[in-house]
């Protein structure tokens, strides 16, 4: 370790050690240690508006009733159906799944695992194709971030976040554990079966288990067209085989503070099927996967002041890639990667007034990797974010602001080390509720972030560069949200609508020089674009209701890069123009049946807007019918699916085609 990164750790180790004495000194000096209160429990029920209605941010949430009522198959397909959002996906169920909001980029978007930021040091995006939707509660994303300033400063540090929660087990009529249970099987040779196991391990803590297996041949037809000949393939090197399972702990001291601890294993192997070529469809990649975490949380309210939690995780991933090919020294070439990750975080709340909320969030993060490319430097990276935010609240507005500062270090075995970097950025969101008996508001905001350069990026083989400068974007959005009721057969109907513009400034690609490939700052982008989203109940009877949603997106995200390259003020790669989603959902005492449809415009595959790499737009149509069955001491939910019932055929990356037609059933134990 370098003189420079000892010198900055014990100073911010000073620095955070004054934060906790000032906070513990001002706490403690509030408390009166000579009496103990017991308060007695209360129940309060109340109605509550919609947080999508309310935020002063863009937040899109997906409830886990939602997931199961609507037939989602996995994360990806519930990210989809979100507004301003592209997600990559490389088809099948396997294929690896990245997301960008706002074609910002995929490393400009965080994922949040019960409360706790999911990374990926080395390539900087996340695959969501690995997240299991069986014990999920919550799916949210926030364009800049969530409302709340309670948080870990990595939450204030991504373009958007995508928020994943987890279920905490409920337990009914006094009973001390819960058994859940459920399989499904389709087509392409799936089988997923799934266990919940809850147990009440005192009074005060609660323990689960979850299981997860999933497999699957993979190999779906779809439609070959060269010229004028068309013909019928099939889909192979597609399949799956993975493993997950979590244990979750939760536990209320007798303090009332509360501690939190999760151990999270994933392991898979899969077939990587490549692009389509012409009379050879087959593909020889193979990955493997292996990823295990462990996280711990402690949240303390000390009086109506002060509030203080806190989080430790370790991350270990390992993958192996394979690929067989002739154009290899040796027929072959084995890629191994090995990522270790030891994170903390600290955040405290402030509450003078009832309106008025100050935190102060710091997170220590180090990253190491190893692999076996020639030339390894074996970097480590430090980072320390630091965050300090305020929300005022007066009765028609609520603002919220904060300062986001960034350092990182970076540390090399061998090889030139990139400089040390530091940045401070802004973001303030204002909302509006100018009339006090209506849900109107007005909402507006700007963020700026940027994304450091990854270990990709720096040192991949000849094509890293250590003198890559961090992207830079800016984020700008108004919106006006409303909901109300309007008659007893509607008592439910929200719309949001929000116009938005978005630069991003010293992008990272990758440009030929005179021999090879290198990655440069040279581009910049502008994205313009409206999202609008619209929600309706209507309430036949007390038990027969049908919710509609829907919405839309136009983006025009455009490369300014240079004015003489032949892309210029072209659309960028994979962004269509327009984009949107519906969904149907008729829940009746004899059956619930839902419909979701989801399309997209023309897209482009490379940078230059030609009919060559054009993309043609689809629409997928999909359906679902279930029935839930109350036998004695358990509950039974029976569920048949269609998947893209038209039977479609498209592509979401150019020459990988995506499933046609397919079926899914499934039941639920609920014991």
């Amino acid at each position: 370790m370098n003189h420079d990164l000892e010198r900055w750790v014990c100073y911010r180790l000073w620095l955070t050690g004054i934060l906790a004495t000032v906070c513990y000194s001002s706490v403690y000096a509030q408390l009166d240690t000579t009496r103990i209160y017991e308060l007695q429990q209360a129940e309060v029920s109340a109605g509550k508006r919609p947080v999508v209605v309310k935020a002063a941010t863009p937040l899109q949430v997906v409830s886990g009733q939602d997931i199961v009522r609507l037939g989602y198959q996995n994360l990806a397909d519930v990210v989809k159906r979100f507004n301003g959002v592209t997600v990559r996906d490389y088809g099948g169920i396997g294929g690896l799944k990245t997301v960008s909001v706002r074609s910002l980029g995929a490393h400009h978007t965080g994922v949040i695992y019960d409360g706790v930021a999911v990374s990926n040091c080395q390539a900087g995006q996340i695959d969501i194709g690995r997240f299991s939707l069986d014990n999920v509660a919550r799916v949210s994303l926030a364009v800049g971030q969530e409302d709340g300033i309670f948080q870990p400063a990595k939450m204030f540090a991504s373009a958007g976040v995508l928020s994943i929660q987890t279920e905490r087990p409920v337990f009914v009529h006094n009973r001390k554990y819960s058994l859940q249970a459920r399989v499904k099987g389709g087509s392409f040779g799936m089988v997923n079966p799934y266990l919940r196991y809850a147990a009440k391990v005192t009074d005060r803590t609660t323990l689960s288990v979850d299981g997860n297996f999933l497999r699957a041949d993979g190999a779906y037809p779809f439609t070959l067209e060269n010229g004028k000949l068309v013909t019928r393939e099939k889909r192979y090197n597609s399949d799956i085989l993975s493993w997950h399972t979590e244990a979750n702990l939760y536990t209320l001291l007798r303090d009332s503070s509360q501690l939190t601890a999760k151990a999270y294993y994933f392991q898979s192997e899969r077939g990587l099927p490549g692009g389509v070529i012409y009379y050879n469809p087959y593909n020889k990649e193979r990955l493997w996967d292996q990823n295990f975490f462990a996280q711990a949380g402690y949240e303390k309210r000390f009086n109506r002041t002060w509030t203080l939690k806190a989080a430790l995780k370790y991350n270990y991933s390992w993958n192996k890639y394979k690929d067989v090919n002739v154009k290899y020294e040796n027929g072959e070439q084995i890629d191994r990667n090995r990522q270790h990750e030891y994170y903390g975080t600290v955040t405290a709340l402030y509450q003078p007034r009832k309106n008025l909320s100050v935190s102060w969030a710091t997170d220590l993060s180090v990253n190491k990797l190893w692999n076996n490319l020639p030339e390894c430097p074996f970097p480590t990276r430090y980072t320390l974010l630091s965050a300090l935010a305020v929300k005022y609240q007066y009765r028609f507005m609520s603002l919220t602001a904060n300062l986001l500062n960034t350092y990182t270090i970076d540390d090399v075995k061998s090889g030139k080390r990139p400089k040390n970097r530091e940045k401070l950025i802004p973001a303030v969101s204002l909302s509006l509720r100018p009339w006090e008996r209506e849900n109107l508001y007005f909402r507006f905001l700007y963020k700026s972030t940027f994304r450091v350069p990854t270990f990709n990026d720096l040192y991949y083989l000849r094509m890293g560069n250590t003198g890559l400068k961090p992207e830079l974007a800016k984020e700008f959005n108004a919106g006006i949200t409303w909901n109300g009721s309007l008659t007893e057969i509607v008592p439910y109907v929200s719309l949001t609508v929000d116009g938005y513009y978005n630069r991003v400034e010293d992008k990272i690609v990758a440009r030929p020089t005179t021999y090879v490939w290198k990655m440069m700052n040279l581009g910049e982008v502008d994205i313009t674009g409206v999202d609008v989203a619209l929600a309706v109940t209507l309430a036949f009877r007390e038990d027969i209701r049908l919710r509609i949603s829907g919405g839309y997106t136009y983006q025009k995200a455009i490369d300014v890069t240079n004015p003489k390259d032949k892309n210029y003020k072209d659309q960028i790669p994979y962004t269509p123009k327009h984009s949107g989603n519906g969904a149907l959902n008729l829940e009746m005492p004899w059956a619930n049946v839902a419909y979701t449809v989801m399309g997209a415009g023309e897209r482009y595959s490379l940078p230059q807007n030609i009919r060559a790499n054009r993309i043609d737009g689809y629409a997928e149509h999909s359906a679902s019918v279930s029935r839930e069955f109350v036998l004695k001491s358990c509950r039974l939910r029976i569920q048949a699916e269609l998947i893209n019932f038209t039977d479609k055929q498209y592509d979401v990356i150019q020459f990988y085609p995506m499933p046609g037609r397919s079926y899914r059933l499934g039941m639920t134990w609920v014991f």
